[in-house]
């Protein structure tokens, strides 16, 4: 019996999907065996509001259900921000007290069963596609400090998230971007903002095969003063493009700023206004059901004839899935049906194959 147009005998179909059915390497964290869709991991990228500047008032404590995997070390280790701290010792390497510390602890609290984990490249004076020809706080040149595709921030973050990939579940990405565009650029690159943001995430999604990975964008900072103010031509622009993200992406929204306590004249700050501005991201998550469901693990299974969709393995409502098939041939030229076939200890619907249908040989 073969699978039509994949080339591959019903026997050797049943050893892709017991490979798919194994249990998939856990992962050791604080002494628990945190399976791949118990662990959601979110990347978080953007200027200094995401990386963090107020060393002073930084969430020093940790949970064991917040985890990190930083950059420079490679390796999961417990969430934590030392008060007065050095920027390495941030959760972004590149600052401290941003919005991480918080959303880990209140995406754990809502999801007492799953393990929350970060990763954050952050890096203050960031842009996303347009350089900054002003101030520059970071130590990259600013044709680096980017997040367009090409850069060095964005391979950065893509690398990483491809190293824990395999043994968790990316749940979002969380971003702050546009005062740097709306202070040190122009208006050629304001206006392109939402166009240039939305690619971001479009590229992102398509490196790591995640289409529909939403992207939680940080509005305005409202209440900026000073050369941030709204009252300005140009953060007016980047204000208004900055809404029109979620008309331009799917699976997208942005986090409303009004009322979200400054530390500065843009920044906001560590003890309240990051705290909140998590709060708000985490109520877009769960207002849009974005929180990746127990169980919901998909599998590429690769080998897809020309000219035929791939078939895809799931997990739907705890049993086996094949989708995305022509059907299932036997030796004497029945076929069932596999797309949408679900098997949990149901036989196939075998009936003749149609007149002239090709398969048995294939």
């Amino acid at each position: 019996m073969m699978l039509r147009g994949y080339g591959l005998s019903w026997m050797a179909w049943i050893s892709v999907l017991s490979l798919a059915c194994a249990p998939a390497k856990a992962l050791i964290l604080g002494g628990a065996n945190v399976p791949k869709e118990k662990i959601v991991v979110y990347l978080l990228i953007g200027h200094s509001n995401m990386a963090g500047i107020d060393f002073a008032h930084a969430d020093a404590a940790t949970d064991p259900h917040a985890w990190t995997w930083p950059i420079a070390s490679k390796q999961w280790i417990l969430a934590k921000e030392p008060k007065n701290g050095t920027r390495a010792q941030g959760l972004s390497g590149h600052g401290e007290g941003g919005p991480g510390m918080p959303f880990l602890k209140a995406v754990a609290a809502a999801y007492p069963d799953a393990w929350i984990g970060v990763i954050n490249n952050a890096s203050l004076s960031s842009t996303c596609r347009g350089e900054n020809t002003g101030s520059n706080s970071s130590t990259l040149d600013p044709a680096d400090n980017r997040y367009f595709k090409g850069t060095y921030l964005y391979a950065e973050i893509i690398t990483a998230a491809k190293a824990v990939q395999q043994d968790v579940t990316l749940g979002g990405i969380l971003c702050m971007l546009g005062t740097v565009e709306a202070t040190r650029t122009n208006e050629t690159v304001c206006r392109a903002f939402s166009d240039d943001v939305t690619q971001l995430a479009k590229d992102m999604r398509a490196d790591l095969g995640l289409p529909n990975l939403p992207f939680i964008m940080g509005g305005y900072e409202n209440g900026a003063t000073g050369d941030f103010s709204l009252t300005l031509p140009l953060p007016q622009i980047i204000d208004a493009q900055i809404k029109l993200i979620p008309s331009k992406l799917p699976f997208s929204a942005v986090v409303d700023t009004k009322g979200i306590p400054l530390l500065d004249d843009h920044h906001f700050a560590a003890d309240k206004g990051q705290p909140e501005w998590a709060k708000r991201a985490l109520a877009l998550i769960q207002a849009n059901k974005w929180f990746p469901a127990s169980g919901s693990a998909v599998f590429a299974a690769a080998g897809a004839h020309p000219g035929h969709a791939p078939v895809t393995l799931g997990f739907g409502s705890g049993a086996m899935r094949i989708g995305n098939g022509d059907g299932i041939w036997k030796a004497d030229g029945r076929v069932a049906p596999i797309t949408g076939t679900e098997f949990a200890g149901k036989a196939p619907a075998w009936s003749p194959a149609p007149a002239g249908a090709q398969g048995r040989d294939r």
